[in-house]
């Protein structure tokens, strides 16, 4: 049996939809988010920078996603996957058995490069 790596995504850039706050694995809702705050923590986002107006979505889009030479979407994806099996009953149900293929699977295409590790914002969640 081939290893097949999921397509997670979490919508929170539009409060208007109805799958705000929620996390889809394959297209399937699986999970509700409760608190954004504790989720956007996650990827070293902070109550200080909400004080001072950086809006989480623009954070992720500009440290993870955009403008950088290292693709942070696996880093994302683990952290994300270990969020699911502290927070989400129902993802441990359905995917418990595979998160610890998913997890080696995603370490193993993470390419770890300690000068790029040490200015992400995942870091001390991430690889510590």
């Amino acid at each position: 049996m081939e290893n097949t790596l999921p397509t997670i995504t979490y919508n929170l850039s539009n409060s208007s939809s109805e799958k705000y706050r929620s996390i889809e694995v394959n297209g399937e809702i699986i999970h509700w988010i409760e608190d954004i705050d504790k989720f956007y923590k996650l990827f070293g986002y902070s109550q200080s920078m909400k004080k001072a107006g950086v809006l989480p979505q623009e954070f992720i889009l500009d440290e993870f996603t955009s403008s950088r030479e290292y693709d942070f979407t696996v880093c994302m994806q683990i952290q994300i996957i270990e969020y699911l099996r502290i927070n989400s009953h129902a993802f441990l149900l359905k995917y418990g058995n595979q998160c610890e293929e998913w997890l080696s699977a995603l370490e193993e295409i993470r390419a770890f490069n300690p000068s790029v590790c040490a200015t992400c914002k995942i870091r001390p969640f991430c690889c510590g």
